[in-house]
């Protein structure tokens, strides 16, 4: 159950995160809010993740299940953070004391663009399956969890 929890708040957050990313507030306001305790956490602490498998009531096998979607997920976008993380210092370093080369800005920004597009496409697949494995008792709260989730900070989903 907590492996579980732990793979839908870890969707929550980088649905939250990408939003962010996209609204082109990046690395400063997820770190601001990170550092002051008003947004997001970078990773959920094993007694939030309990507390949605709590109120999702997962079973002993959904939570495995769980547990094993959320593994291979993280392998997945493993590789896509990294080199994310890597881009972004280029991009630091590409445009520190004031320079400016739009053609290599330009280029880091798609590359950037490219790997969020992926990571995206990992994290909803990721989810699909969740949702696959949640009763429909079960989907409906997580539903309104994450609605509940995405106002509280700002945003708004379509689900």
């Amino acid at each position: 159950m907590r492996h579980r929890v732990y793979v839908l708040a870890s969707i929550v957050l980088l649905t939250i995160s990408v939003t962010i990313l996209a609204a082109g507030h990046g690395r400063a306001v997820m770190g601001y809010f990170q550092h002051h305790g008003d947004g997001p956490p970078d990773h959920f602490s094993p007694e939030m993740i309990d507390h949605i498998a709590t109120m999702l009531n997962l079973t002993d096998a959904q939570k495995s299940q769980t547990k094993t979607i959320w593994e291979a997920g993280e392998a997945a976008t493993k590789p896509l953070r990294q080199k994310a993380d890597d881009l972004h210092k280029q991009l630091e370093a590409a445009t520190a004391n004031g320079q400016f080369d739009e053609t290599q800005v330009r280029a880091l920004a798609s590359q950037l663009g490219q790997l969020m597009s992926e990571t995206i496409v990992e994290h909803e697949r990721a989810k699909s399956k969740i949702y696959s494995i949640l009763t429909p008792e079960q989907r409906a709260k997580a539903d309104e969890m994450i609605k509940m989730h995405s106002e509280h900070f700002g945003h708004s989903k379509s689900h």
